[in-house]
């Protein structure tokens, strides 16, 4: 097997770990604002040593490619931080395949700005991304149906009290006993109130928050094409480098001046997906480089870390997901897919 298929399968696993550790970030002892910035953090590091030892053009930053990239890092620390603070409120099963349909914003960008020509995939392709929003919609609204029905659920009638037992005087003089038993009974009814209401929250608070990523992330992709649209694609890694330190730098006024300093898990578990990140971009490019088609190696890349993330979020985050949330994502990878071939 050649060479180049080896690093394919780099990219696949390093952009499918990217998105199962984000879900091993959704934990309370991770704070989003704070695993955002140590991402970014990690990635300038390392993407910086990877351009300044392997690109021959070092980090040499032409005003366009610090301009661009700049603005792109902060639309990207906004739909990272977005991202991870609505898997509070939803499955990363779901969730990571609406982040992944944002390639649907650079094409429609593509054909308002640049007048591209509207050919049949690209037709295709964004009407699969609106089904498969659509369906990932229901799917989220079917759960929270689910939770409300559990809330309010009547429960247990409280068992009667055994006949030929004499009332002590207590009870016959009402000193507390009756207040005590209703007390009990309504209990349970405050309990199925509680439920309802953390499901009215995860459905105000996940939909906001993933089409903040949804779109914020689509516009910085986007922001690559102007970049090559001006005339600087060959600082494609200088543009990376800029784009994680100018994220870094904006969650690091934003999260040191509110959240404090991070904590271990914090710090290795954003460690871990940064250099997952920055991994799957080099191996996607020495793919190419190794003479694996862009036809063969986007599906790949992109499309197999999509369903090594779902598969993860079912089988090893135990997400319940309904039949309609799994045609849901059969149709999110094929809208990605056919983007990606159109």
């Amino acid at each position: 097997m050649p060479i180049g298929y080896f690093f394919l399968f780099g990219a696949l696993l390093g952009f499918g770990l990217l998105g199962i550790f984000h879900k091993v970030a959704d934990h309370p002892s991770c704070r989003p604002r704070m695993v955002t910035m140590l991402l970014l953090l990690w990635g300038a590091v390392l993407t910086g040593l990877y351009t300044a030892l392997f690109d021959a053009k070092g980090l040499h930053l032409p005003p366009k490619v610090l301009t661009i990239g700049a603005a792109a890092g902060m639309l990207s620390s906004l739909a990272l931080f977005a991202f991870q603070a609505s898997l509070r409120f939803g499955k990363i099963s779901t969730s990571w395949l609406i982040i992944n349909l944002c390639v649907s914003v650079p094409v429609v960008l593509s054909i308002v700005v640049y007048h591209e020509r509207v050919t049949a995939g690209k037709t295709v392709g964004m009407l699969l991304v609106l089904l498969a929003i659509l369906l990932l919609w229901w799917d989220k609204k079917k759960d929270l149906e689910r939770a409300g029905f559990e809330g309010r659920r009547e429960p247990a009638p409280e068992p009667e009290p055994e006949t030929g037992v004499a009332p002590t005087d207590l009870e016959m003089e009402g000193g507390g006993g009756v207040g005590t038993m209703a007390a009990v009974a309504i209990e349970p009814r405050v309990q199925a109130s509680a439920v309802a209401a953390r499901a009215t929250r995860s459905k105000s608070k996940w939909l906001p928050l993933i089409m903040i990523a949804f779109l914020a992330n689509g516009l910085a992709a986007s922001s690559q094409k102007v970049l090559v649209e001006l005339g600087g694609g060959e600082y494609a890694w200088q543009f990376y480098t800029i784009l994680y330190a100018a994220g870094f730098a904006l969650f690091a006024v934003v999260s040191l001046m509110n959240a404090g300093r991070p904590n271990r898990r914090e710090f290795a578990t954003a460690s871990i997906m940064a250099a997952a990140s920055v991994a799957g971009n080099i191996c996607i490019v020495k793919a190419l480089d190794h003479h694996v088609p862009g036809s063969v190696a986007y599906p790949v890349g992109n499309g197999g870390s999509l369903f090594l993330v779902v598969l993860a979020g079912v089988l090893l985050f135990k997400e319940r997901v309904n039949p309609v949330g799994i045609a849901g994502i059969a149709v999110g990878i094929a809208a990605v897919l056919v983007l990606i071939m159109a």
